[in-house]
C-alpha cells in the first residue's frame, strides 16, 4: 500500500515539487489564484472581488502514478453566512476506517486500533470567504465536516463519501457550503480527455538457460508500479543454450491491452547438452500516460504463440 503523507501546502508549492506544469495541480493553483501562504496560516488574500482562498493539499502527488490520468478531487468549503464559522474537517481512506474486525492493528484481535486519519484540522472560516481540501491520491475518502452554527448555540455536521471513480480522467468537486440556515452539499464531475498508454522503453534480462526439470514449466507474473509494468517468468527453450529476446510490447487502445511476446532466440554456443532448458527472465515496460486495463503475456516458438498470462490493472489504493 502506498504510504500515507500528509502534505499540507500551496498547490503552488505542490507544483514545485512534482515538476507538474500542465497537470491538475497547476489548474488548482491557477484558479485557487490567491491561496498563496502556507497551509497554516488563516490569512488569505483577495484580488478585486474575488473570494480569498485557502488552499490545502492532503497527500503525496509522488505517489500518484500518471497524475494528469489522474486528477485530484476538490473539497471546497464555503462559507455564504454573514457570521464567520469554525469548521472541524476529519478525512480518512475507506481502506482505514474501522480497522480489521477479525484481528486488532497490535495484533491482539481487540480490533479497537485505528490508524489515524489523513487529515484532521479546526479550521477558521471567515464570512464570505472558501477553504479548498485538496486529495491527491485517487483512493475512495470519508470526509467528515462539523461546524459551528451561526448562532453560537450547537453544531451541524456532514458526512460524505468520495469514490476512487471520479479520480479516473475526471475532474470532480464537492462543496460545502455554510449558509445562515443550514448545510448544503453539492458533488460534481466532468470526464477530462484520459491519455493513451505509450510505450516509452522496453528491455528484457533473460538469466542463464539450464536443463528443465518435471516441475518446469512456462509461467509469468505481472506488477504495475512507479509507471512501469514488469513481468517475471520462466520459459521453457530447446536446449539450455538458446537465448530469449523480446519480440513485442505494443498497446491495443480498442481493447485497451498492452501485449508482450517473449520468444526464442538464438542457440548461443555451438555445442550445448542435449536436454530440454528453461531460462527465467524479467521483462519491464516504461509507459506514458497512464496504465492500460490489462497485459497479456505471450511465449512464441517456432512462429506461434501461447498466451501465459492475461492480468487486469487493479490499484492498490
Amino acid at each position: 500500500m502506498r504510504r500515507r503523507d500528509l502534505l499540507a501546502g500551496t498547490t503552488g508549492a505542490l507544483c514545485g515539487l512534482a515538476g507538474c506544469t500542465g497537470s491538475g495541480f497547476e489548474r488548482l493553483q491557477t484558479e485557487a489564484g490567491n491561496g498563496g501562504g502556507d497551509a497554516g496560516d488563516d490569512e488569505t488574500e483577495s484580488s478585486g472581488e474575488s473570494e480569498a482562498t485557502e488552499t490545502i493539499t492532503v497527500g503525496d502527488p509522488d505517489e500518484v502514478p500518471f497524475p494528469d490520468a489522474h486528477p485530484p478531487h476538490e473539497l471546497e468549503l464555503r462559507n455564504e453566512g454573514e457570521t464567520d464559522r469554525t469548521v472541524s474537517v476529519a478525512v480518512e481512506s475507506d481502506e482505514d476506517r474501522g480497522g480489521n474486525e477479525d484481528e486488532g492493528a497490535d495484533g491482539n484481535g481487540d480490533g479497537d486500533d485505528e490508524e489515524a486519519p489523513l487529515f484532521e484540522r479546526d479550521l477558521d472560516l471567515p464570512a464570505g470567504e472558501a477553504i479548498t481540501v485538496v486529495l491527491v491520491e485517487p483512493r475512495s475518502y470519508t470526509a467528515s465536516i462539523t461546524a459551528t452554527r451561526p448562532d453560537g448555540n450547537g453544531e451541524s455536521s456532514v458526512t460524505d463519501g468520495i469514490t476512487r471513480r471520479p479520480f479516473d480522467c475526471t475532474r470532480s468537486r464537492t462543496t460545502v457550503t455554510l449558509g445562515e440556515t443550514g448545510t448544503e452539499t453539492e458533488s460534481t464531475s466532468t470526464t477530462s480527455s484520459c491519455p493513451v498508454p505509450e510505450v516509452a522503453d522496453e528491455t528484457l534480462e533473460a538469466g542463464d538457460g539450464e536443463c528443465a526439470g518435471r516441475t518446469n514449466g512456462d509461467r509469468a507474473t505481472v506488477d504495475f508500479a512507479d509507471e512501469v509494468v514488469t513481468v517475471d517468468g520462466a520459459m521453457t527453450i530447446p536446449t539450455p543454450c538458446h537465448g530469449l529476446a523480446l519480440a513485442e510490447a505494443s498497446y491495443d487502445e480498442r481493447r485497451d491491452v498492452l501485449a508482450l511476446a517473449i520468444a526464442v532466440g538464438e542457440q548461443e554456443a555451438e555445442t550445448c547438452v542435449d536436454c530440454l532448458g528453461t531460462a527465467e527472465y524479467e521483462a519491464r515496460v516504461d509507459l506514458e500516460g497512464r496504465y492500460p486495463g490489462g497485459v497479456e503475456v505471450f511465449h512464441e516458438r517456432g512462429g506461434e504463440r501461447e498466451r501465459i498470462a492475461a492480468t487486469e490493472y487493479s490499484p492498490d489504493w
